[in-house]
């Protein structure tokens, strides 16, 4: 007889999918077989993914070096200090044209072209252009010597003829180079004279002086130099004459068609002579046509002019003209 008071109610049969549920959770023992299987696949993935992109670390790596610069041409291998680039005058803008680099994938850069640097007596030029010392030394208009009454400690006389009047006077190194140049021509019937070789800083403001009392300032300036900016007062220049030609040829034009003007136009450079104001680079030089005028730079300077068919100082030196005073 059943007690009073009591009511136990009754659950309802469970599906087939419940029982499969029940049995596979945890923790019956189908419900731990599960988990541990979904473990193992779990770290198989891990393990597949990290091969493929391995993991990097957070931390920031220490800073890494720049590759050391490479070294210039004719600056010698690269150091730890920066390479010496090439100046403007240095780099020889006459002769630039490398063309600018480009980024890969991308736009050209926008740098200008680098000159090559100059090497051999090139350089030694650009090197002692400044120098009133040195026989490479740049007298033009927008150079002037420094000290500006610069005067030469080595002067002597060659043994040259020279104009009625004239004492010759040049600087060591070029008047031994007069003295060969004109045996050379003498040996093939050529006679050169110097009608004209150092002058003075007080001389030159003399003659400069004289030009312009006669022709104004403007037209003096295309012949004659101010006090200071005289390729004379170097030492290194010296104006020729021929010697069987008559006074009327003398500083003018028809000294080109002179026995004596062919033959330094020819044979000049093999001295370490230039004619140094050739026909129309006025805008270079600054000065008309003179080829009675010849400036030594040396025969290394001037054999290298010549081979490479530079006409002026101011080109060789990859410099602008300077056509008139700053």
């Amino acid at each position: 007889m059943p007690l009073l008071g009591f009511h136990q109610a009754r659950r309802a049969p469970l599906s087939r999918w419940q029982r499969t549920v029940q049995a596979l959770s945890w923790p019956r023992p189908g419900g731990m077989l599960l988990s541990a299987a979904g473990a193992a696949v779990v770290l198989a993935a891990a393990v597949g993914v990290q091969s493929a992109y391995p993991f990097q670390s957070t931390t920031a790596a220490p800073a890494q070096r720049s590759p050391e610069p490479a070294a210039v041409a004719g600056n010698g291998p690269a150091s730890g200090a920066p390479p010496v680039l090439p100046t403007a005058a240095a780099g020889l803008a006459a002769h630039a044209g490398t063309p600018p680099s480009s980024i890969p994938g991308g736009a050209p850069t926008t740098a200008a072209p680098v000159p090559p640097v100059a090497s051999g007596p090139q350089a030694a030029a650009v090197h002692n252009m400044s120098n009133p010392a040195s026989v490479l030394v740049l007298v033009n208009k927008h150079h002037p010597l420094n000290p500006l009454d610069y005067q030469p400690p080595d002067l002597v006389t060659p043994n040259v003829p020279a104009g009625p009047g004239e004492l010759v006077l040049l600087r060591r190194e070029a008047a031994a180079a007069v003295e060969r140049m004109f045996a050379a021509a003498g040996s093939n019937g050529v006679s050169i004279t110097v009608q004209s070789s150092y002058r003075s800083y007080a001389t030159q403001v003399s003659l400069y002086g004289s030009y312009v009392a006669q022709k104004g300032q403007e037209s003096a300036d295309t012949s004659s130099a101010r006090p200071g900016y005289s390729e004379h007062q170097t030492g290194l220049a010296l104006d020729i004459g021929d010697a069987n030609v008559g006074a009327d040829c003398e500083f003018t034009i028809c000294v080109e068609e002179t026995a004596a003007g062919r033959w330094v136009a020819a044979h000049a450079a093999d001295y370490g002579f230039v004619v140094r104001y050739p026909p129309g680079l006025q805008a270079v030089t600054g000065y008309l046509y003179e080829p009675w005028h010849l400036r030594y730079v040396g025969t290394a300077a001037a054999l290298d002019m010549r081979a490479r068919g530079i006409p002026t100082y101011e080109q060789y030196l990859g410099l602008q003209g300077a056509p008139g005073y700053k």
